[in-house]
């Protein structure tokens, strides 16, 4: 895995979400303070996680505001992991209005998909709180990497699982790197796109995202500043193999 092959991954994302709506255009957007949602055509809802990190200090920190309804979808995408963090996860949350999972992945288990067994190291990019005791629980080494610290635990994992956010950030390619010997790469949360033409031919065996079941109600908690946890009810799991 290489720079090459992150540019590959995002330029595969783009041509996912071109073909499935490339004409399709905003109709809404909202950027609160835990994810950002996007509405296309009044019909297809996305998220994604707002990555606030980088965001320069004053009043104006996406200059991009106000001119995002009526813009065509094929406008957004070339700013999946570029340098403005809040236009970044608005264009993977356009993606992901588009990428449309099919109903056989809705509801799988990820922890059952993962078969994990005791003893096996298990690192983590991001916090995945809910699910971490329940990795715990299977009598796994649970190992926890935040961002800032040093990736080279992953070359020591058997199932690693990183947060869809590296996608915004444009972290995943330096992260994908470390993981030659893990059984299972997992993308995971919110913001990991249904785009797994994308991940072939690198790590990645699975993709577990969420889709919008309730845009009234994820409309609601996002643009009052909630989160996942308050949103959980209104957003549908899945999960796909690579």
């Amino acid at each position: 895995m290489n720079d090459f092959a992150t540019e590959t991954i995002k330029e595969r994302i783009v041509a996912e979400a071109l073909e499935a709506g490339g004409t399709s255009k905003v109709t809404e957007a909202i950027v609160g303070l835990g994810y950002t949602l996007v509405c296309l055509n009044d019909t297809a809802w996305g998220l994604a996680y707002t990555l606030r990190e980088g965001l320069e200090k004053g009043c104006e920190t996406f200059s991009e505001a106000g001119t995002l309804v009526g813009t065509e979808l094929e406008s957004l995408l070339p700013w999946i992991g570029g340098s403005s963090p809040v236009a970044s996860s608005v264009a993977l949350a356009a993606a992901n209005a588009v990428l449309k999972v099919p109903d056989r992945c809705l509801g799988v288990d990820l922890l059952d998909s993962l078969d994990l067994e005791g003893g096996e190291r298990v690192v983590t990019v991001g916090r995945f709180r809910p699910m971490e005791s329940s990795i715990e629980r299977k009598g796994v080494q649970l190992e926890v990497i935040e961002w800032g610290d040093s990736p080279r635990a992953l070359e020591r994992s058997d199932v690693a699982l990183i947060t869809g956010t590296s996608i915004i950030n444009n972290t995943l390619g330096r992260l994908l790197e470390y993981l030659a010997r893990a059984r299972e790469v997992v993308i995971l949360g919110p913001s990991t796109p249904y785009a797994p033409r994308a991940f072939k031919d690198t790590p990645v065996t699975l993709l577990a995202g969420s889709s919008v079941s309730d845009p009234i109600r994820v409309r609601q908690v996002i643009s009052e500043g909630g989160g996942t946890r308050t949103m959980k009810r209104a957003l549908a799991r899945w999960v796909e193999r690579v």
